[in-house]
């Protein structure tokens, strides 16, 4: 995996990890509206900007601040873009651990068994 910085993290590490989750535009725009982000939607090369109002698996409801609103269906958004980090990009403190092997709350696998016959 390949580490990655950025300006804003003053010289800390940050590495992506992985969950089982998977990450759609549909979810994006979720996390926005719970996190109350701003979003910008590509719809067929557009960019429409907004915070989602509403999201119910078939179309997302824009508002820019004005007295208007954008409703758009979401088999037509190409792409979101969300003003704030990536859920799955944690910092990973590099200063020395005392007991790197120890951490808190995680159990070892079970090694591989031999099958029952």
């Amino acid at each position: 995996m390949e580490a990655v910085t950025g300006a804003d993290h003053k010289g800390e590490t940050a590495m992506a990890t992985f969950s089982s989750i998977v990450y759609t535009i549909g979810t994006a725009l979720d996390r926005a509206r719970e996190g109350g982000m701003r979003v910008d939607v590509l719809v067929e090369g557009q960019w429409l900007e907004g915070h989602v109002a509403a999201s119910d698996g078939h179309g997302v409801v824009l508002e820019n601040g004005t007295d208007d609103h954008v409703v758009v269906r979401l088999e037509r958004v190409s792409a979101v873009r969300v003003a704030a980090r990536a859920p799955m990009l944690g910092v990973i403190d590099s200063s020395p651990r005392v007991d790197d092997s120890r951490f808190e709350g995680a159990m070892p696998m079970p090694g591989p068994r031999a099958a029952a016959v």
